[in-house]
């Protein structure tokens, strides 16, 4: 399996994987190939039609500003597809920005099974829409970048954005058992943050005193 979990995540946690989605999932995830990823698998059998929510119409909106960023880190790496080393850096921040956004959608599956504590995600509904226009604003200065250096401080005016904080409010939502208990949930943000940290230092060491606000959030 790939994406943002993995076989090997699930086989680690089998409980709250047949709790919070049901045997048929667990025993689908012990047969499936190498190029499936669990998200589809839930797709396929139904899981991901839930009733509506009061955080649905949230959850969707950040599912699609982690989208916004992974295709502006899609076009960066076209853009700079001569430096080898930059292209593996925004290749990956959109590969990391997909995860995100699968990410975001299991705890929108698990939370209409394991329960949402809307309070702990209400302080952050109204920085979506400024994430919005941020995403908006961002995407239309690709046009302009027409160096790395722009194109490494782009990067950082996005990842210093509230859209981290909103992702880890998001988790911290969820009352699943099963978000609680894997992993990649807790750490997708902190390891974004760090690898860009250190891949702006090493790629463009002039940069590095601009990354302070890239911190993990709290």
């Amino acid at each position: 399996m790939v994406g943002a979990i993995r076989k090997r995540d699930i086989l680690a946690h089998p409980f709250v994987t047949i709790q919070a989605f049901g045997w048929r999932v667990f025993l689908r995830v012990l047969i499936a190939g190498r190029h499936c990823t669990f998200l589809s698998l839930l797709t396929e059998t139904g899981t991901l039609q839930l009733p509506a929510m009061p955080a649905s119409e949230l959850l969707d909106r950040c599912v699609e500003l982690e989208l916004r960023a992974k295709e502006i880190y899609n076009r960066l790496a076209q853009r700079f597809g001569s430096c080898k080393e930059a292209a593996v850096f925004f290749k990956t921040l959109a590969r990391q920005e997909q995860s995100h956004a699968e990410l975001l959608k299991l705890c929108k599956a698990a939370a209409g099974r394991g329960g949402w504590a809307d309070r702990q995600v209400v302080p952050w509904r109204n920085a979506v829409p400024r994430l919005e226009q941020q995403m908006e604003t961002a995407t239309t200065s690709l046009e302009s970048v027409e160096d790395l250096c722009n194109a490494m401080r782009l990067v950082i005016q996005i990842e210093s954005s509230e859209i981290n904080s909103v992702f880890q409010a998001i988790v911290a939502s969820s009352e699943s058992n099963f978000v609680k208990a894997l992993q990649a949930f807790q750490t997708a943000g902190s390891s974004h943050l760090s690898y860009i940290r250190r891949e702006i230092a090493r790629i463009e060491p002039k940069l590095a005193g601009q990354c302070g606000g890239l911190l993990v959030p709290h």
